[in-house]
């Protein structure tokens, strides 16, 4: 017991660290807290954050409060044996065998003798200081007697004394003594014989086994082999496997068999200087002896257990990623990876922790650790105040004051922690707040309130929202406002965050269709939707129900654009080809400028659509905005239908006959364009390759009269000098020949001219030369002639195709004459104005 370590008191590492501080874990600049106030004195807090690279620094080796094992305390040196404890033995005291087994004469003379009768002497010297005593049976003669066969052996007695005969065949000669019932022939092949109620004992313990049995009452061990006990003080109890069992007592002796992989709990007596003492043990893989009476075997423990508890004796084995949790001395403890070794009769093991992202906080009495990783908000309460972490680190309190909460995500848009409340609030929303009962607006950024007065209630979105224009009935509005009810308490902003299931906010087919009647009493429904935002939150709030804005919409456009639609007649709406209004277009008239400049009233024939849409703009918009900060931004007439099926099926089927032969002049011209462009296309296609083969045929031709060019330049400067040679040649001969045609034509035109001087002389020369003209004349007209047609020359006269006549020809030769007259006073005038000339 001695030899047992204080563990407690080396490792009690709290206890000499309560009053360390780390300097600046206050400071914002440090670890970032949000309004974290100074801790008292006592309360014990730890920071690891993020390294100089910007890296986050999760080493939980690090912390203080997380203990490591302790290199000297480890489980060498921890008592793992009985040596040093009162009745150690190195081995089991064995009462060696006294017969053979294969000598059944050794067997019969063990029960035919006396033990040694000095007192002093133990009983494993009486037991072998046996003395032979006078047998009564002998060998028989004949026939008679009583035959033992072999490996047996029997039994007979005399007052009360039992004797063994072996084999062969005997004769008992002494009248006081017989053969016992039940003892002729017992065969010795058994574990164990009794006889006259154990007064002969004959015990045969095979290998591996050990016969526990008591002699007046002290307990001893049989080894292997037969035993043979005939004072009738001897108790069997049977024997015992010692292979088979990890512990084994028989009075004062003890045997342990620890495996490999396990250790055994045990209590033994340690005698120290001044005193003795009965500890707790755990003692390692082996066997074990000790003879004591306060030897106690409380059984095996896995040595990789993690917790191994034996009364004062505590042993943790953490494996790499969990803490273990323990309390001792009435004071919580963590205990880090590695093999710890405790001794405190005031320790209670409380579990494992793991160490993992799953598990960012671990609180065990006054300590906590908090993992804080990116993206995460530690929530907690510190001296009653509430602080909020969002630097990522590890963090270690040891105090009472500290309490954590929970962790939120670091993109939460609410976080709420006592009288701190961080808020986010988006782009195209506001927060709605109550500071004292005044309202407060919070503008889109982060906001930090840090006062118990100051009460967030919701966001509000400022966002543009469309609603379909429906009238609802009055189940619709008693069930919303029962959703919204309900919404509330179960903290929900509005009743437009869900929808309940028994009046669903969509709609389908028709029914979302707003029925109006026209100025003709028609009943036709319009799909219209309103859009709208909040302008000036802080006037919405204040005027109105927030929750009921939509209703308020909704109705208030339902009634405008229910009365523009009973001022119009059902042909003025009919007239609409568009079914939506530009939003920047808000104007009361409509006019165009012609070409005179004048204004011409367009109003009359300005389509239903475009007129509805600015009405209802001129009648909502300006109005919204000044009285709830509401901007009643576009209303969208997507299509309007007739309620009335008769008359909706009349003006179907007409315009299915207009659709109808729309569709079929599309097609036509359809038709007619993919036949113009294909041809188009075809003309371009033959144009490319014209212009492609013209372009190849130039420059061959190119290419061609280069080389004739070539060729005739050289063929042109041989042949020129022939030419000239030759030319001159023909020349000379041409000239002749032209002077003797020049003078036979002079002399021909010479006697022309005296013979027509000859004949214009007489009238008759000159009749006769103007009927050769004539003759000459017909005869060449005539030439090629296949047809003759003969008209009356009467009926046309003037025809060119009319055959000649006297009269004819007297007025052609009239007509010529004159002719002749009139070249002959030409030549006349010519003449004398030449004379005139100067």
């Amino acid at each position: 017991y001695s030899l047992y370590i204080n563990f407690l008191s080396k490792i009690d590492m709290s206890k000499n660290n309560n009053n360390e501080k780390m300097n600046g874990i206050y400071g914002d600049e440090e670890i970032n807290l949000i309004d974290l106030k100074p801790a008292d004195e006592e309360v014990e807090e730890n920071v690891s954050g993020e390294e100089d690279d910007g890296s986050i620094n999760m080493d939980f080796d690090k912390l203080k409060f997380i203990e490591n094992p302790v290199e000297e305390l480890s489980s060498n040196r921890l008592p793992q044996t009985l040596s040093d404890c009162v009745g150690y033995m190195d081995t089991l005291p064995l009462l060696a065998p006294n017969a053979d087994q294969s000598n059944p004469q050794t067997i019969v003379d063990m029960i035919n003798s006396v033990a040694a009768s000095d007192e002093s002497a133990s009983d494993e010297s009486a037991i072998a200081g046996a003395v032979p005593r006078k047998t009564l049976h002998h060998d028989a003669f004949g026939a008679f007697g009583h035959t033992v066969r072999t490996g047996c052996i029997s039994f007979y007695k005399k007052f009360e004394t039992v004797y063994a005969a072996p084999e062969g065949r005997w004769w008992i000669w002494d009248p006081l003594a017989n053969w016992m019932n039940g003892g002729k022939n017992v065969s010795l092949d058994q574990d164990v014989i009794r006889m006259n109620d154990d007064q002969v004992l004959i015990i045969r313990i095979i290998e591996g086994n050990v016969g526990l049995i008591t002699i007046q009452g002290v307990h001893h061990l049989l080894d292997v082999g037969t035993h043979v006990f005939n004072s009738g003080t001897v108790k069997y109890f049977g024997p015992k496997n010692l292979a088979n069992s990890n512990y084994m007592n028989h009075g004062p002796y003890h045997y342990v068999n620890v495996p490999r992989g396990k250790n055994a709990k045990v209590w033994a007596l340690v005698e120290s200087v001044r005193e003795k003492a009965l500890v707790p043990r755990l003692i390692k893989e082996g066997e074990h002896f000790i003879r004591s009476t306060f030897f106690k075997f409380e059984g095996m423990v896995n040595i990789s257990d993690e917790y191994i508890g034996h009364d004062s004796i505590h042993i943790l084995n953490v494996v790499k990623g969990r803490v273990a949790k323990a309390n001792c001395d009435n004071e919580p403890r963590l205990f880090g990876e590695g093999l710890h070794i405790i001794e405190s009769p005031n320790f209670s093991f409380m579990g494992m922790e793991s160490i993992s992202m799953d598990n960012l906080c671990i609180s065990h009495g006054t300590i906590t650790i908090l993992q804080v990783p990116r993206g995460k908000i530690a929530l907690l309460w510190k001296s009653n105040q509430p602080c909020l972490i969002d630097r990522p680190g590890l963090y270690e309190f040891n105090s009472n004051d500290v309490f954590f909460k929970e962790f939120v995500d670091s993109s939460a848009r609410y976080i709420e922690l006592g009288a701190k409340k961080v808020i986010q609030v988006y782009t195209g929303e506001v927060g709605i707040t109550y500071d004292r009962g005044h309202l407060k607006i919070l503008e889109n950024g982060h906001h930090v309130i840090d006062n118990s007065t100051h009460i967030f209630e919701r966001f509000l979105s400022t966002k543009q929202r469309s609603i379909r224009l429906i009238s609802y009935t009055a189940n619709h509005k008693i069930g919303k406002t029962q959703q919204l009810a309900k919404n509330k308490m179960s903290g929900k902003a509005s009743y437009y965050d869900t929808e309940d299931p028994a009046h669903p906010n969509t709609l389908g087919d028709d029914s979302d269709l707003l029925v109006c009647e026209t100025k003709d009493l028609v009943k036709v429904g319009v799909r219209a939707d309103v859009f709208y935002s909040i302008v000036d939150p802080e006037k919405c709030i204040q005027t109105l129900n927030t929750d009921e804005l939509e209703d308020l919409v909704r109705e208030t456009a339902v009634s405008t654009l229910t009365n523009i639609i009973r001022s119009t007649a059902l042909n003025q709406i009919a007239q609409s080809r568009q079914i939506s209004a530009s939003e920047s277009e808000v104007v009361a008239d409509a006019a165009i400028v012609d070409g005179e400049g004048e204004v011409a009233d367009v109003s009359a024939v300005s389509y239903f659509f475009d007129r509805a849409h600015d009405e209802f703009m001129l009648k909502l918009h300006e109005d919204f905005v000044s009285r709830y900060g509401v901007d009643i931004a576009n209303i969208r007439l997507e299509s309007f239908k007739i309620m009335d099926t008769e008359l909706a099926n009349e003006i179907a089927q007409n315009c299915l006959t207009t659709a109808h032969v729309e569709n079929q002049l599309s097609n036509l011209q359809g038709q007619n364009l993919i036949a113009t462009t294909k041809e188009k296309t075809a003309a371009d296609c033959e144009k490319i390759k014209a212009l492609a083969e013209a372009t190849a045929l130039q420059t061959r031709s190119d290419a061609e009269n280069s080389r004739r060019i070539e060729a005739a330049k050289a063929e042109a400067e041989a042949q020129r000098c022939r030419t000239i040679i030759q030319a001159q040649a023909e020349a000379d001969a041409i000239l002749c020949k032209a002077k003797a045609e020049a003078e036979a034509l002079r002399l021909k035109a010479a006697a022309e001219a005296e013979r027509a001087s000859l004949l214009s002389q007489t009238p008759l020369g000159q009749q006769e030369a103007l009927f050769q003209i004539y003759a000459d004349m017909v005869k060449s007209s005539n030439e090629g002639v296949d047809k003759v047609v003969y008209m009356d020359p009467s009926v046309n006269k003037d025809s060119t195709f009319a055959l000649g006549s006297l009269n004819g020809l007297n007025r052609d030769l009239h007509a010529m004459s004159k002719l002749g007259i009139v070249a002959e006073n030409m030549d006349n005038r010519t003449d004398d104005s030449a004379l005139d000339m100067p």
